[in-house]
């Protein structure tokens, strides 16, 4: 993806008058990161608005002890980095690189005298963080309400409805047990242990840091039936 078509695909780039968009497509830097490298750590200075032309990234919370959270995962054509963005604070959490990744990065300066000049904009980017609150509160809700089996068949439905290409089964996600376990924290064993139950079914195919889905209707049928 180039950054225009990610201008495009969005409400709130897509908004801009030509003049603005080629401004900041003109200014824009674009920057590539090699697997496990970080883009930012948490504390660091909110520089702008990132977007994933290639390869993807996941947004961490990170311990004192050493642990980590995944919070969320973000592929091609798709921004994070918008908190910071917006509140000009430290970077609320960790993102790094979780595959080669080309990433386009709008400075903040340009975008808040973007919207100084068109503040209309900011309609969508309160409903695009209402968003992202709403996935923190269901997350919440899935930790108190939700087994362990039922919270993962959950994520793993979630990760198949947000990959684009996943146009009809079998569908195979690029994800290994070890962060699947960090996305929900729980055990890598716990979910190793639950994906060849699976496995002996027939719902799911395991390999090195591939999953292959071949029922997704039994794992949505497990998240309705809990």
């Amino acid at each position: 993806m180039r950054p225009p078509d990610l201008f495009a695909r969005h409400p709130f780039f897509s908004a801009l008058t030509d003049e603005t968009a080629r401004e900041l497509l003109r200014r824009a830097a674009v920057k590539r990161f090699e697997a496990g490298e970080f883009v930012f750590r948490r504390g660091d200075p909110g520089d702008g608005l990132y977007g994933v032309l290639s390869g993807s990234v996941l947004i961490v919370a990170e311990s004192a002890e050493g642990r980590d959270l995944i919070i969320n995962r973000h592929g091609t054509g798709e921004i994070f980095g918008e908190l910071a963005l917006l509140d000009g604070k430290g970077r609320s959490a960790s993102a790094v690189a979780y595959e080669a990744s080309e990433l386009m990065l709008v400075s903040r300066d340009k975008l808040l005298a973007f919207l100084k000049l068109k503040p209309e904009a900011m309609i969508w980017i309160v409903g695009f963080v209402c968003g992202r609150l709403r996935r923190i509160t269901s997350v919440v809700e899935d930790a108190t309400f939700l087994d362990a089996p039922a919270r993962l068949a959950k994520l793993i439905v979630t990760l198949i409805d947000a990959d684009e290409s996943a146009c009809r089964p079998p569908v195979t996600l690029r994800i290994s047990q070890n962060d699947l376990a960090r996305m929900l924290g729980v055990s890598r064993e716990f979910v190793s242990k639950q994906l060849v139950a699976w496995r002996d079914v027939g719902i799911v195919e395991l390999g090195r840091r591939r999953l292959t889905v071949r029922n997704a209707r039994a794992l949505r049928k497990i998240v309705v039936t809990v």
